[in-house]
């Protein structure tokens, strides 16, 4: 029972999250929280963006916005819809146990909702920008209608529990056609600097 009674508070609050038009303003807090979690994610992920030679990878300087949704009642025990595209559902989130360790619980459900009113995209800041081989969505879509090819990495705005102690993140890879692959990130704030704890290919073309 108490159960369905969170499930029907967290929709009825979704709903009311989906009505509101404006953008939800990101603190000064998580504007630093969300830029050391790309930091993290590139050097802990080692990923070879630092180059700025033509043939090397790139890494949008744009996070795109990240939907949180309420999963669709499984009409089919054996049929499990997948969320929308740049989504992921909150069932997904809350609670999360991930070997032994606990990520996001229903205390944050409101907080994560909120993140629903992100802006569709956020620019990482300068500092971080100038030290990659940098590029944008529509520098990506230049190069295709050039028939360039592209290679780079675009990652989502973190979504981040109430404490701002546990993020999740999806990063992707695109290297052209129907070449690329997907991974889900969480991370931890352990003694105030941001870790990778558990990753996986969420998808691969």
């Amino acid at each position: 029972m108490k159960n369905i009674i969170f499930y029907i508070f967290i929709i009825l609050t979704f709903c009311n999250c989906e009505n509101k038009k404006e953008n939800y303003n990101l603190s000064p807090g998580e504007i630093i929280d969300i830029n050391e979690v790309v930091e993290a994610v590139i050097i802990q992920d080692s990923l070879n963006v630092f180059s700025k030679n033509e043939d090397s990878i790139m890494f949008c300087s744009e996070l795109r916005k990240l939907n949180i949704y309420i999963p669709p009642k499984k009409t089919n025990d054996d049929f499990v819809l997948l969320p929308k595209q740049n989504g992921v559902y909150i069932t997904n989130l809350i609670p999360t146990k991930i070997k032994g360790i606990s990520f996001f619980s229903s205390r944050d459900s409101l907080y994560i909702l909120k993140q629903n009113s992100n802006h569709k995209k956020l620019k990482i800041k300068k500092t971080i920008v100038d030290k990659l081989n940098e590029t944008t969505i529509e520098k990506v879509e230049k190069r295709r209608e050039n028939k360039q090819r592209s290679r780079f990495y675009e990652m989502t705005i973190p979504v981040f529990s109430l404490d701002r102690q546990s993020a999740y993140v999806q990063l992707d890879y695109e290297c052209g056609g129907l070449c690329g692959n997907g991974n889900v990130i969480y991370l931890k704030k352990i003694k105030g600097k941001w870790q990778i704890i558990v990753q996986w290919q969420s998808w691969i073309s």
